[in-house]
């Protein structure tokens, strides 16, 4: 595929996004053979997986907020096969920070990621949202331990001495 031809090909996997048709973008890079993909189409094809499990086809997942752990399983792993290129780009770091945002439904590891993406682009408005985004979700599961473990402390402050060595049968 020439420069002219690439760039075209890229473009309407780019329409094909915008689209939320994120199947027909996995069909076309993958019928490029994996080792003639380069960097760039790595990513644009781990985005199409992570949108698929996020989102599906035509907003198919948007409504019923299901998220295939597969599929964004396979985006991260192709991110991290082009890792050492994209470690310093903010796309890459984007697409990475989304992706492990919604596979672990953790924000710890997400928000290393923003931060990098954030480092890397500050102008970037999405970049900002995320590490926002993040930095609430950090809070949100700081104050649920919190709450958690103040109720542990609580029963076992209730429960009678003579309970606490019982095991139920």
């Amino acid at each position: 595929m020439n420069r002219t031809e690439e760039t075209k090909f890229r473009e309407q996997i780019d329409q094909w996004n915008d689209a939320d048709e994120f199947s027909r973008c996995i069909e076309a890079i993958e019928a490029i053979p994996e080792q003639e993909r380069g960097y760039l189409l790595t990513v644009k094809l781990s985005r199409a997986y992570s949108n698929l499990a996020v989102l599906g086809d035509h907003s198919a997942h948007g409504r019923d907020g299901e998220v295939d752990g597969e599929l964004l399983g396979h985006a991260i792993d192709l991110l991290e096969s082009v890792r050492l290129q994209g470690e310093n780009d903010p796309y890459w770091n984007s697409r990475m920070g989304y992706s492990c945002l919604m596979a672990y439904r953790s924000a710890a590891t997400a928000y290393e990621y923003a931060k990098r993406w954030l480092s890397l682009a500050p102008d970037d408005p999405d970049a900002q949202k995320l590490v926002r985004d993040c930095e609430e979700y950090l809070e949100e599961e700081k104050a649920l331990e919190i709450d958690l473990k103040e109720r542990e402390e609580f029963i076992r402050r209730e429960t009678p001495d003579d309970e606490k060595g019982v095991i139920c049968k």
